[in-house]
């Protein structure tokens, strides 16, 4: 027994000598020194433990104090501070082999987290590479508890700075809760928060309940929820704040920074919503939900207000139940917006379904986050899907209005794709573009291209102001701002000019106009190539050069096969012809009969002159073949340029019934009223040309001759009236030999019998020794300082005067037969009345008496009654002659 006895006590003795060992190896600094080392290697930081002990017993429970981690070399102090950590162990479990916690105790931690302004933080290099399977060691003890935590934070890029405390109520690990408090500020705002964060260990879930937080004057409240133990982890939030302004979180001025104009480009040649894609490619990966309700939302300096976002992801796809806001725009009423709908990827590629209400939204300042630019406002009910990149609409209703583009648009849009090539939205409705109202039907390309700086975007269709219509088929870069355009393109309408305050271009008054051509827009240029069309009943063909700007420019070379020569009367400001089959637009055909119920031919119809000085033109016109009505033109050329307000033509040559008529003009509208002059130089004008034209083929058969002339003329005014009111200059015209028609001739003096016996008899002509023509205008008053007609059988003179300002006339004829003629009146011949429809008239009083001498000598001797009616002649002693008359031209 004595033996058994000492053998148990010296094995009892080993033990406990084996014990005490152990215990003064786990109480010793070469203990603590190990256990630095292996929480350091696990780390990848420096670990100090000031002191640490043992409680021994049954649990046993090892005690940490004073422990630091140090923090990344770039920052100070450590990282982290614990006062204590007590770890209590199951014996049992121990012996076994197993290391089970009982309870974990920290007090009074102390955690430092940095991020510098360059977006690193200070545990980086604790988050990189995955776990070691002796990294991956999951101990949650039955019992934790943490006192008297604190977390600082410092964001030195975003001005952050806080200060949080946190504790755990409870110590069941199984139901964690922490009672989070901080402090701090943002942006220089005093920031503080509070909440209950719970955590089920083992069913990885959790939630942060009585979440309140304030940031100067803004309030946040709710309650915030996670489940990490599903295959899909899941977040939910209800969240109600009074305010919450982004642009203190300088979020959108970095992602603007961030896109480089290479980035841009490179962005530009991919799928816009491969980007969107990568962005919600992660969706899948988590589930949500969201209600959130928030009285002010500031971004991008502008503020929406009364937000309400109710929305959930689930499987990959985002819905939006509601969305609703009001934003503000300067002192204007809210305006409103809410959406519904969703967004997923699939397969690489968004596709969304979309409905909103829009009431007068700002797009510009809405988007301006994305750098788009000034885009306008928008109204109605949008429908909209993305499919493969395709932006589709279908019953979609808007109103647009980009007041920097001075554009307003209404319209329907629907997505088409069948019988189109691609995918084309089909807009129609109405608008207006510099206050010009417009139609449209049309076939444009997605209107996600509409800002594309680079890409082309399709348009086909009409476009209709008032009578004006085009027809389009072409491509243009960012339309609505008409960075360029190319295409096939049809114009038509009743008069260019209407077209002048929406172009800025001074286009002519002319009749209705319909060309074509190939134009292409860019930099403030349009070109037209092979224009092609006409204008009342004349054709035009040939290419035009417009330059846009401070001051637009016209180039053109035009050529017409076919020139009816009143369709160049309303560029003067006076009506074309209105007749059956001449083309007149309805504001002409009221100006003729404004002009007929006057009895005028010179309107008073002001030109606008400040479209003549804001527009520079060289123009080049040739037409082969002219018609005017009693004038026989035969063609024209001219050459026209106008530069700063006055305008050159220079020359302008008209073919004139065998001869020409060559012209130099200059104009000057640079004062408020327009002034100019005129000179005019007529050289082998056929007379039996001009004859025939004017209705007497008979006469003209029979008449030959040659007339040359010159005018020069000086004019001001703001109408054709004016002008012609204060006329100044001299035409003259004369013929030195030539053939008349004997009838004519015989008229002109009223030589009734002579001209009936020509006629009868067949005698054809009568030689024209000379005719010499002069009228002198002074201030509207052209007076016919010279007439004079020398023929083989009689001379004639003329005298009158027509006044301009009132359009009347006042002229008068009188022959002098050589030879005694038998059957002559002898009477003067006066053409007065309006110039518009003049009247010829024999003066009566002479006629008169001659008739009452006939009546008396029949009554006294029937030979005697033919007395009155016999010329003596002597009228080689009428009238200046042929010398002086063509010397008076000469001269």
């Amino acid at each position: 027994m004595n033996k058994i006895a000492r053998r148990i006590a010296m094995t009892l003795g080993g033990m406990l000598l084996i014990l005490a060992a152990a215990a003064l190896f786990l109480e010793s600094a070469w203990f603590r020194g190990w256990l630095e080392n292996q929480a350091s290697e696990q780390l990848g930081r420096e670990v100090a433990i000031g002191d640490h002990g043992i409680d021994w017993g049954l649990p046993l429970t090892l005690r940490l104090n004073e422990v630091h981690v140090a923090n990344a070399t770039w920052a100070d102090d450590p990282m982290v501070r614990l006062d204590e950590l007590s770890v209590t162990l199951d014996v049992w479990a121990l012996l076994q082999g197993e290391i089970e916690l009982e309870r974990v105790d920290i007090r009074q931690p102390e955690m430092l987290l940095l991020r510098r302004e360059d977006g690193t933080t200070n545990i980086d290099d604790l988050l990189q590479g995955e776990p070691t399977e002796e990294q991956e060691i999951p101990l949650w003890p039955r019992v934790f508890n943490i006192d008297q935590g604190r977390l600082i934070f410092r964001d030195a890029g975003q001005d952050i700075e806080l200060d949080i405390a946190f504790a755990t109520p409870g110590e069941s690990v199984e139901e964690l809760s922490l009672d989070v408090r901080g402090e701090g500020s943002a942006q220089g705002e005093p920031m503080e928060f509070r909440g209950l964060l719970h955590l089920e260990m083992e069913e990885r879930r959790g939630g942060i309940d009585e979440f309140e937080a304030s940031m100067g004057d803004s309030r946040l409240n709710g309650r915030l929820a996670f489940d990490l133990g599903r295959d899909v982890p899941r977040l939910a939030a209800e969240l109600e704040a009074d305010a919450l302004d982004l642009d203190r979180w300088g979020l959108f001025e970095e992602a603007r920074a961030d896109q480089a104009p290479e980035d841009d480009a490179t962005q530009n040649d991919e799928e816009w919503d491969h980007g969107v894609a990568q962005v919600l490619a992660g969706l899948e990966e988590f589930e949500a939900y969201l209600d959130l309700t928030l009285g002010q939302l500031r971004y991008a300096g502008q503020t929406l207000h009364d937000l309400a976002i109710e929305a959930s992801l689930e499987d990959g796809r985002l819905s939006i139940a509601r969305l609703q806001a009001l934003q503000q725009v300067d002192e204007e009423a809210p305006r409103s917006l809410n959406v519904q709908g969703w967004l997923e990827v699939d397969e690489q590629r968004l596709a969304v379904d979309l409905q909103a209400q829009l009431d007068r939204i700002d797009l510009t300042a809405a988007l301006s986050p994305f750098g788009f630019g000034p885009l306008g406002t928008l109204d109605g009910n949008l429908n909209t899907h993305v499919v493969d990149g395709g932006l589709l609409f279908e019953n979609t209703a808007l109103d647009y209005h980009a007041p920097h583009w001075g554009l307003s648009l209404s319209f329907t849009a629907d997505t088409l794709s069948e019988g189109v090539e691609g995918q084309r939205v089909h807009l129609v409705g109405e608008g207006s573009y510099e206050q010009e109202p417009f139609a449209f039907d049309l076939l444009v390309g997605p209107l996600l291209d509409l800002a594309d700086p680079d890409r082309p975007y399709p348009i086909a269709g009409e476009l209709a102001s008032g009578d004006t219509r085009l027809w389009v088929d072409g491509s243009a870069v960012q339309p609505f701002a008409l960075e360029a355009v190319e295409g096939n393109a049809r114009l038509e309408g009743p008069n260019p000019a209407a077209l002048t305050d929406l172009t800025g271009i001074n286009l002519p008054e002319l009749p209705p106009y319909r060309v074509s051509g190939y134009l292409r827009y860019q930099n403030d240029q349009l070109d037209i190539d092979g224009l092609e069309g006409g204008f009342g009943d004349s054709d035009v063909a040939g290419d035009v050069r417009m330059h846009f700007g401070d001051r637009p420019r016209i180039l053109a070379t035009l050529v017409s096969q076919q020139l009816e020569a009143d369709d160049l009367l309303p560029m003067l400001g006076m009506s074309p012809e209105t007749g059956t089959g001449e083309t007149a637009s309805p504001e002409q055909e009221q100006w003729e009969a404004e002009e007929q119920r006057a009895g005028i031919l010179f309107p008073d119809r002001e030109w606008n002159l400040e479209a003549l000085r804001n527009t520079d033109i060289v123009l080049e016109y040739e037409a082969a073949d002219v018609q005017a009505e009693h004038i026989p033109f035969e063609n024209l050329a001219l050459a026209l340029e106008l530069e700063q307000g006055v305008m050159t033509v220079e020359p302008l040559r008209l073919g004139l019934g065998g001869g020409q008529v060559s012209v130099s003009w200059i104009m000057d509208a640079r004062q408020p009223v327009l002034e100019g002059d005129l000179r005019l130089a007529l050289d082998q004008v056929n007379l039996s040309a001009l004859l025939d034209e004017a209705g007497l083929p008979e006469v003209a058969r029979d008449t030959l001759g040659v007339i040359g002339g010159r005018g020069d003329f000086r004019y001001r005014g703001r109408s054709m009236h004016e002008v012609m009111a204060g006329l100044d200059g001299e035409l003259e015209l004369a013929m030195s030999q030539g053939w008349l028609d004997i009838i004519a001739a015989e008229l002109l003096p009223l030589n009734v019998a002579n001209a009936l016996v020509a006629a009868l008899t067949g005698e054809g002509q009568v030689q024209l020794e000379c005719t010499y023509v002069r009228f002198v205008a002074d201030n509207g008053l052209a007076r016919l300082d010279e007439f004079f007609m020398a023929t083989e059988i009689a001379h004639f003179e003329g005298a009158g005067a027509i006044n301009l300002a009132t359009e009347r006339i006042d002229l008068a004829f009188e022959g002098h037969n050589l030879d005694p003629t038998l059957f002559t009146g002898n009477s003067p011949v006066e053409l007065k009345g309006s110039l518009r429809e003049p009247e010829v008239n024999v003066i009566t009083q002479e006629l008169i008496a001659r008739g009452a001498l006939s009546l008396l000598g029949a009554i006294v001797a029937p030979p005697l009654a033919i007395l009155p009616w016999v010329d003596p002649g002597g009228g080689e002693r009428v009238g200046m002659g042929c010398e002086q008359a063509l010397a008076e031209f000469e001269e």
